[in-house]
């Protein structure tokens, strides 16, 4: 569409993601996926990155398939700490 702004650019990320200066995203990061690195994952989210402010729960609980293993309690999690109802160290 002609009228979306640009999917990936850095500012449009951070004003998705960031209300009033509180982050509302929260993603899961599995710390023994064996698909994505979780080095690079976390690049994404540190200070001055795009993903800043997302909230996000590490865990090795799940591999790659924690969606499908347990998503009803993941989606639970990530959606409370979306909304500030939840804090979970990482």
């Amino acid at each position: 569409k002609s009228d979306w702004l640009p999917l990936f650019d850095e500012t449009n990320m951070r004003t998705a993601l960031v209300h009033k200066k509180k982050s509302r995203a929260a993603a899961a990061c599995y710390y023994d996926d064996m698909y994505v690195d979780f080095e690079c994952a976390m690049k994404l989210v540190q200070r001055g990155c795009p993903l800043e402010g997302v909230k996000v729960y590490v865990t090795n609980e799940y591999q790659h398939s924690g969606l499908r293993d347990d998503g009803a309690n993941i989606i639970n999690k990530l959606a409370a700490m979306s909304k500030n109802r939840l804090h979970v160290p990482s």
